[in-house]
């Protein structure tokens, strides 16, 4: 190889290295601008709605997985002909687009009057996201409450199901995968707030023409 050449390779190699990491700086700055936006509220459930569509009402940045720069929970209201009720989504970035990570499989509720947002609790280093159903389903002759905590984490629905029946006593169910006592006392201390002398039933519970079983 001639001088000449050696020189033409050195310079191509150097030039290659000096765009690529300028390319990766561009890069890098990029991301820090895009993650920027997602502190606005109004951005971050306009790129979530674009993902999942126009039935997402409810979407939140948090800490849910621990191993993304991005994380984002959102629930969607899921009206079908055969199917009804909510569904819950972790979504992250993939470069510069969000994309699903996980999801739940449609659960019974409905966003409607509902309350959702992230929930910590201090034996977990990441949050977690809480939903009530709250009145909805619960009218002047009694009716049901759903409550899920959602951990994308370990991929677990952490679930109670209150139910009032006219002229009866409360009861509540709590999902069996609940193994931390303060998960099922947040259930139980929420439930109680409406029915103090609420009773904890072994098995989920059906209401169907004001049948308590």
């Amino acid at each position: 190889m001639s001088l000449i050449n050696k020189y033409l390779f050195l310079l191509f190699f150097i030039s290659f290295f000096i765009l690529n990491g300028c390319n990766k700086k561009a890069e890098k700055v990029d991301t820090s601008i895009l993650l920027k936006k997602y502190n606005s509220q109004v951005f971050l459930l306009k790129k979530v709605q674009e993902v999942l569509g126009k039935d997402v009402y409810f979407a939140v940045k948090g800490n849910f997985d621990n191993k993304n720069n991005l994380e984002i929970a959102a629930v969607k209201e899921i009206n079908k002909i055969d199917t009804a009720g909510i569904q819950f989504f972790l979504l992250g970035l993939k470069e510069t687009d969000l994309s699903v990570i996980s999801s739940t499989k449609i659960l019974r509720g409905s966003l409607t009057k509902s309350f959702t947002n992230k929930i910590k609790f201090p034996f977990f280093n990441y949050e977690l996201l809480y939903y009530n159903s709250n009145d909805y389903y619960i009218g002047s002759g009694g009716g049901e409450q759903f409550s899920y905590i959602i951990n994308f984490k370990e991929n677990e629905i952490y679930y109670s199901h209150l139910v009032s029946v006219s002229k009866k006593l409360g009861r509540i169910y709590i999902s069996k995968n609940i193994k931390r006592k303060e998960i099922k006392n947040f259930f139980l201390s929420n439930a109680k707030r409406d029915f103090p002398n609420i009773k904890v039933s072994a098995t989920d519970i059906n209401i169907d023409d004001n049948i308590l079983y």
